[in-house]
């Protein structure tokens, strides 16, 4: 064989080779594993437990969130489930008193002026900036002898607008005129449609689209949620129909009909 044929037939041939095992590499990938037949013991790291099923032999079962901090191995060295598991068992065991309820709504209306007006603020504040407040009430957080809510609302800038100190230092009490108004008492709950159903949400949702602002972890007792970690509220607390109607600035447009020809 001529040079200049070998010169042809090499890169041919790796070109061919080259394809051969990238054909296998993907092949292998997409191959499915061969279980076990024989009968293996149980891999370390596993507890017996009434919720853990063998589904076949030398198939390891998923092990419970609850579980997880009992099992020893790799598994408890990659994952800090102790406080989960704390956790857990600590929001199961949320419950409401009937007393708890009245309580908590008589503190909450301590610092409104009525029913659905913004809260007001119960320490000094410095009124020249809104980084203090989102500081605190960004996120939201509860202490042994405080109890920060989080914003119920998207971020605004002027937190003052709203929100107004209970005892101003710039500002004397002499300067109110007293009054005699009486604003609504809050909702004690929502309807249901029929009993044990998801009570419907008694007040508006605008401005308070944030539910766990006030019956989230920091939340008082009474108004707490006994689910918190169920994120989305409204799919089964429906908004109510009178309070949250949705106003159209104009009257809808409609696009014309086909034409349909006799």
């Amino acid at each position: 064989m001529s040079n200049s044929n070998k010169t042809r037939t090499t890169p041919l041939i790796a070109f061919v080779l080259i394809s051969f095992a990238v054909a296998g590499y993907f092949t292998g990938l997409q191959a499915p594993m061969n279980t076990s037949t024989s009968s293996s013991p149980r891999p370390v790291g596993l507890r017996e437990t009434k919720s853990t099923v063998e589904l076949e032999v030398g198939v390891i079962p998923a092990t419970p969130y609850k579980e997880m901090p009992d099992a020893t191995g790799a598994r408890r060295g990659q994952t800090r489930l102790a406080s989960l598991k704390s956790t857990i068992d600590s929001l199961a065991e949320i419950t409401i008193a009937p007393g708890d309820k009245p309580a908590a709504l008589h503190q909450r209306e301590q610092n409104r002026a009525f029913n659905g007006a913004p809260p007001t603020i119960p320490h000094p504040i410095d009124q020249r900036s809104d980084i203090a407040c989102v500081a605190c009430h960004s996120d939201g957080a509860k202490t042994k002898s405080l109890r920060i809510p989080r914003m119920s609302h998207a971020f605004l800038a002027n937190c003052t607008q709203c929100h107004v100190e209970n005892n101003p230092r710039h500002m004397t009490a002499f300067a109110f005129r007293e009054n005699n108004f009486t604003g609504l008492k809050a909702p004690t709950a929502g309807p249901r449609a029929f009993n044990g159903a998801p009570p419907q949400i008694p007040h508006s949702t605008w401005m308070r689209s944030d539910c766990m602002s006030c019956h989230g972890y920091a939340g008082r007792q009474g108004i707490r949620t006994t689910h918190p970690w169920r994120k989305n509220c409204q799919q089964c607390h429906a908004p109510s129909a009178s309070m949250d109607q949705t106003l159209l600035a104009a009257e809808p447009q409609f696009l014309p009909g086909p034409k349909i020809k006799e």
